[in-house]
């Protein structure tokens, strides 16, 4: 007996900063990497008449995702995003807002409604990541309906907790003198974890992954030391529940 392979799907909702490096992250590592934004530019508040200037230091640094060169203007920060998130191959879903996003267990993944050119559509991910710097009362936390996401709290600032497959990746970082000489270190920190959260997934099959109650901790209080512990992927400090689907669709092997 043998269970089908399923890779792992990721909706990232809002092309600012932190989702396209976040995108582009879960792309490059080959998954199926679907990028959401109500506005129909790539950018987030790059893409904003108002947009300042930022410091020239302010670009990715990891080799795949720095592309362009950035001179602060928010036309050249926008053109930096854009270049990784094509190249990453992921799929850019402008002019289109989400709508809604609920957690099947039976079936292991997220259903997302969303509305565009198109209409209404909705498709269903393994893995959901915010990047929207605001709340989400489009998201549903299962089993508690009357419970604001934004009251739950984020394992390591990232990790919701209480919500299989779920990563937040726009929370509050610290402003040390670190991040004023890397300004995106934290950013990358964060998208790079979200590529081995997925790996995990893709590692144990479909099913909800979820941080463990006893186990949470806060995030750390240094951008370094962001860095260091979501450079890893502590696997103790998660539970795993195969769908229950999942089981039902075994098939024999003959040879």
């Amino acid at each position: 007996m043998f269970k089908p392979y399923r890779r792992p799907t990721v909706a990232v909702i809002g092309a600012g900063v932190t989702g396209c490096a976040a995108a582009s992250e879960c792309a490059f590592a080959g998954f199926d990497t679907t990028l959401f934004d109500k506005n129909s530019e790539i950018g987030g508040q790059f893409t904003s008449p108002n947009a300042p200037r930022v410091s020239r230091s302010f670009h990715f640094r990891t080799p795949y995702l720095r592309l362009t060169r950035t001179d602060g203007s928010p036309a050249s920060i926008s053109q930096h995003l854009e270049a990784a998130v094509e190249a990453s191959g992921a799929i850019f879903r402008g002019s289109t807002e989400v709508t809604a996003a609920e957690f099947d267990a039976e079936e292991g993944h997220w259903t997302v409604s969303y509305s565009g050119e198109s209409g209404l559509e909705s498709r269903s991910f393994d893995v959901l990541i915010r990047a929207t710097g605001e709340s989400s009362p489009w998201i549903s936390v299962p089993g508690r309906p009357h419970t604001k996401i934004d009251d739950l709290y984020l394992h390591h600032g990232i990790e919701v907790l209480g919500l299989p497959n779920t990563l937040f990746v726009d929370g509050p970082v610290p402003q040390d003198s670190y991040l004023k000489r890397h300004p995106l270190a934290a950013v990358e920190a964060r998208a790079d974890h979200c590529r081995r959260y997925v790996r995990q997934l893709e590692i144990r099959g479909p099913g909800a992954l979820t941080v463990k109650h006893d186990k949470w901790l806060v995030q750390p209080g240094t951008v370094r030391g962001i860095r260091t512990t979501l450079a890893g992927f502590d696997a103790g400090a998660h539970a795993f529940t195969t769908a229950s689907n999942y089981d039902a669709q075994t098939v024999s092997s003959t040879t």
